[in-house]
């Protein structure tokens, strides 16, 4: 699976209300070796209620971009989610993808 097959993916709770779309994977460079190194693995997936400028970087960092712009994208994005990905399961394997949260979030600003 590619992160292109995650990113703006709806994302449903145990219950199946919607609690926003997938804006970005956090990975870390910890899995099999591929040459000289570490292939990365999925570790959180970042998911908003809304994707708009999410992919720009500006909700991320404080010294990113225009102040103004950063703070728009950082207020859109207020209610961020980072998801472990142990908690995350994915049905649809040749189709459109659904992206369920079967455990706890944690609210990150980071």
């Amino acid at each position: 699976m590619k992160a292109s097959d995650l990113i703006h993916q709806p994302v449903f709770d145990d219950t199946g209300r919607r609690i926003g779309v997938v804006t970005d994977l956090r990975c870390v460079q910890d899995g099999p070796l591929r040459g000289a190194m570490a292939a990365p693995r999925v570790h959180q997936v970042i998911v908003s209620r809304r994707r708009t400028g999410s992919l720009l970087g500006y909700d991320r960092r404080e010294q990113q971009g225009p102040w103004l712009i950063r703070r728009i994208v950082r207020w859109l994005h207020r209610d961020l989610m980072v998801v472990p990905w142990e908690s995350v399961r994915i049905s649809g394997d040749d189709g459109p993808r659904t992206v369920v949260v079967t455990g706890p979030a944690a609210t990150d600003r980071t």
